[in-house]
């Protein structure tokens, strides 16, 4: 382990029990992405409690391990999650994931492509976690800034994938995202190094965008 990676896991803990349990499910198995982990899911989990957030979405759930995260924390600000993956299987087994963690009334599973179930969602809301397919980041982006509230926050995880050296096929997606969200009026934008990276946008107008 990276020794600032591993300074930085003295000192931090998962916010559930169950995070651990879903971790050693994902270790397990070779059909899934890895999830947000331990340092980005902390981080999500202050960034729900500095803006008291009250509805968040995902996009992208895995076996659960962000949604747990996410839920975690709303349940302590009293609010809910709205979560969208595109694989029956996964959902089924988040969805068994988020019942274990006792949070199912926090959190609303949508099985369905993001690009037809993002047209249908009302907004807004205060934080949305872009997980999903690398391909649709860029696809995604200007409706899910339609869907957030002035100076509510956009979080896009793996968008370091790039420096790092992933393939193409899911590296050149998001290095597209990057440069739409610091090219877009509406936000205001960092990457941070966390994780696999994730790049921190705040809507800070209702502009259109070019």
């Amino acid at each position: 382990m990276d020794p600032v990676d591993e300074y930085i896991r003295r000192f931090i803990s998962a916010d559930s029990t169950h995070l651990a349990r879903i971790a050693k499910q994902e270790a397990l198995r070779q059909d899934i992405q890895p999830s947000i982990g331990l340092e980005v899911g902390k981080f999500l989990s202050v960034l729900i409690c500095v803006i008291q957030a009250k509805r968040v979405l995902e996009l992208g759930t895995s076996l659960g391990y962000s949604t747990v995260c996410l839920a975690e924390s709303l349940r302590a600000t009293g609010g809910t999650l709205t979560s969208i993956e595109c694989d029956e299987r996964l959902l089924l087994e988040t969805q068994q994931n988020v019942s274990a963690a006792g949070l199912s009334e926090v959190v609303e599973l949508i099985l369905g492509d993001a690009r037809a179930v993002l047209e249908s969602l009302e907004g807004p809301f205060d934080l949305i976690l872009q997980d999903s397919d690398k391909a649709l980041y860029p696809l995604l982006l200007n409706r899910c800034v339609d869907l957030t509230r002035e100076h509510g926050v956009i979080v896009a995880d793996d968008t370091l994938f790039k420096p790092r050296g992933v393939p193409d096929k899911f590296s050149t997606p998001v290095h597209q995202y990057n440069g739409m969200v610091f090219a877009d009026p509406r936000l205001h934008s960092t990457i941070l190094p966390i994780g696999d990276g994730i790049t921190l946008s705040v809507k800070v107008s209702r502009r259109s965008s070019e």
